[in-house]
């Protein structure tokens, strides 16, 4: 999975993460694997090829990333962040918008830098 850590802010390294940046990759019960980032209280689920080919069952293990972020995790917002190049896309968008994410115009700020233009942003309060 490729992944497109937020642009660049004052001080930090071409094509690394921030500092306070923790890098998740788990697995639900159902067996599929969730990958992305906590950013300053900030969920980032990347949802790319490897999830939306898999015919994975995403209920279960999305409550379940949700529960983790608020309980745990001390997260105040889920970004999911939507591959632009993905067939099923509408479809997608569609079933987030059903679980209470909301599309983002301009993709979410992350310590002080935007997503790549790679990815549709969709965001929760949690």
């Amino acid at each position: 999975m490729k992944v497109a850590y937020p642009r660049r802010v004052k001080g930090q390294s071409r094509g690394q993460p921030p500092a306070d940046t923790v890098f998740f990759k788990l697995v639900d019960i159902e067996g599929n694997t969730w990958m992305g980032a906590v950013v300053d209280r900030t969920l980032l689920i990347y949802f790319d090829k490897s999830m939306a080919d898999s015919n994975m069952e995403l209920k279960a293990g999305l409550v379940a990333l949700l529960d983790l972020a608020t309980e745990c995790l001390d997260c105040e917002r889920a970004v999911i962040c939507i591959d632009k190049q993905l067939m099923n896309l509408p479809m997608l968008i569609r079933n987030f918008y059903w679980v209470g994410f909301v599309l983002v115009k301009c993709p979410p700020k992350v310590n002080s830098g935007a997503l790549s233009d790679a990815w549709v942003a969709m965001e929760m309060d949690l």
